[in-house]
C-alpha cells in the first residue's frame, strides 16, 4: 500500500494511535486515546494533520479484534475515513519476521504499519456489513441453542422428578403439543381420572396431528398417569420448577425460530443463496449459516483458501523417508464453517437418492486404501467446500 496511514492498536477501552507518512517515517510517538469522543477527536486531528505534510488524507489499519473495535469502525464510516481490517494472524505472522520479537501496545502501532506497507490489504465495503450482520445473528442463533440445551437438562430433571416415565408418550417431550398437556395436567392426579375426550380436544388445539392420533395419545397418557408414582405431590415446588422450565425451554425456542428466520430472510437477498441451496445436503437453514460464516466468498481467490480458512486442508509434513501423506487436517480456522459443512456432508450421505457426495464417500472408502467412515465423511465436507466456491465463484447452479 501506497500514503500515509494510522496505525492503531485497539484494546478494550482504549487504543494506540501512530501516524505515519511513509514506512519508518512515523510522526511523533504513538499516544493513547480513549474510545469516546474526545479520543476519536485526537484521532481526526492526527489525519488532519498527516493530510497536511502529505497532501493526501491517511487510512486507518487495525486488527479485528471480535467487538473492541466496533466503535472505532462506526467513527471511521461516520467521518469518511478509508479503513483496513487486518487478520490478527497476518499481523503475528509480520511480527515474529524479527529476530527478537517483542510485544508491546507501542510497537504493535509500528508492526501495523509495516503490514499496511507491505501487504496487499482489502478495503472493507458496505457488502461485508451484510455479512457481518448475519454472522453475529448465527453466533447468537448458536449462543440461544446452548441455552436451551441447559433448559432442556433442567427441565427433563424437573419431568423425572414429577412425571417419570412421560417421556414414553411422546418422541420428543419438547413439542408444542406435549406442553400443552402438561400446562393443564402438571401432576399425573390432575390427568388419571380425566376422559380421552376431554384430553384429546386440548392435544386437537395445537393443529399438528389429526384426531385418532390426539385420542390415541390421550389414552395413552392417561395410563401413564394411572399407573406412574410420581416424586412429589401435586402441590410440591417441584411441580412449579417443571413448569417454569417449561416456560424457559418454550421461550428459547420462539427465539430460535425468529432469529433463524431474520438469517435466512437476509441470505435471500445475496445472489449466494440460490446458489448454495442447489448443492445437495445443503437447505436454506444451512446454506443461510455458511453464507453468514464464510462471508464475501469472492475473497477467496481458489477452493484451497476457502478449505484452509474452513481448516479442512490437510497438514503436510515431510522429513527424510516420511512422505508427508494422509495426515489429519490442520483445523486451523473457522470451527463453526467446519462444522456446517461438516454436517451439510453428512445430510447429502443421507439422502435416498444419488448424488455426487455419496458416489465421492461411496468412492473414498472403496478405492484401494480405503478411508473409515469418519475420514471419508470429512473428505466428503472438503469436497462439498470446493463444490460451493464453484458454483458461487462462477455463479453457476449446481447441477
Amino acid at each position: 500500500m501506497e500514503g500515509p496511514c494510522i496505525a492503531i492498536d485497539v484494546s478494550k477501552d482504549e487504543s494506540h494511535i501512530q501516524g505515519y507518512m511513509t514506512l519508518g517515517e512515523p510522526i511523533g510517538d504513538a499516544a493513547s486515546i480513549g474510545h469516546d469522543k474526545e479520543g476519536f477527536t485526537r484521532l481526526e486531528e492526527l489525519g488532519k494533520e498527516l493530510t497536511m505534510r502529505v497532501g493526501r488524507p491517511p487510512a486507518a489499519v487495525f486488527e479485528a479484534t471480535g467487538i473492541y473495535h466496533r466503535g472505532l469502525q462506526s467513527h471511521l464510516e461516520s467521518i469518511k475515513m478509508t479503513y483496513y481490517i487486518v487478520n490478527p494472524l497476518l499481523a503475528a505472522k509480520c511480527r515474529k519476521q524479527e529476530l527478537r520479537t517483542k510485544k508491546t501496545d507501542v510497537r504493535d502501532c509500528k508492526n501495523l504499519a509495516k503490514v499496511y506497507y507491505t501487504t496487499e490489504l482489502r478495503v472493507t465495503t458496505t457488502a461485508d456489513e451484510n455479512y457481518y450482520r448475519m454472522r453475529q445473528l448465527s453466533r447468537y442463533y448458536e449462543d440461544l441453542l446452548n441455552h436451551l440445551r441447559k433448559c432442556k437438562v433442567g427441565f427433563t430433571e424437573a419431568l423425572d422428578v414429577v412425571h417419570p416415565g412421560y417421556r414414553d408418550i411422546f418422541d420428543d417431550p419438547y413439542t408444542a403439543t406435549s406442553f400443552a398437556l402438561l400446562k393443564v395436567y402438571p401432576h399425573p392426579s390432575t390427568l388419571e381420572r380425566r376422559k380421552p375426550e376431554t384430553v384429546a380436544r386440548i392435544l386437537e388445539k395445537q393443529g399438528d396431528h389429526g384426531v385418532v392420533w390426539c385420542f390415541e395419545k390421550a389414552e395413552q397418557a392417561i395410563r401413564h398417569a394411572q399407573s406412574c408414582v410420581s416424586g412429589c405431590k401435586a402441590t410440591d415446588v417441584n411441580v412449579d420448577i417443571l413448569l417454569g422450565e417449561l416456560e424457559q425451554v418454550e421461550a428459547y425456542q420462539k427465539r430460535i425460530a425468529e432469529v433463524l428466520k431474520q438469517i435466512v430472510e437476509q441470505a435471500k437477498t445475496l445472489p449466494e443463496f440460490r446458489l448454495l441451496t442447489s448443492v445437495p445436503g445443503i437447505g436454506e437453514n444451512l446454506a443461510a449459516r455458511i453464507m453468514a460464516e464464510v462471508g464475501d466468498i469472492k475473497r477467496f481467490a481458489r477452493s484451497k483458501q476457502l478449505a484452509a480458512y474452513a481448516g479442512l486442508d490437510p497438514i503436510v509434513y515431510q522429513s527424510g523417508q516420511m512422505d508427508g501423506l494422509h495426515l489429519r487436517i490442520s483445523k486451523k480456522g473457522n470451527k463453526r464453517l467446519r462444522c456446517l459443512v461438516y454436517l451439510a456432508a453428512r445430510c447429502g450421505l443421507a439422502q435416498r437418492t444419488t448424488n455426487v457426495i455419496r458416489d465421492f464417500y461411496n468412492k473414498k472408502t472403496r478405492q484401494a486404501h480405503p478411508l473409515c467412515a469418519k475420514a471419508a465423511s470429512v473428505a466428503c465436507a472438503h469436497k462439498l467446500l470446493r463444490i460451493i466456491h464453484g458454483v458461487c465463484v462462477t455463479g453457476t447452479q449446481f447441477r
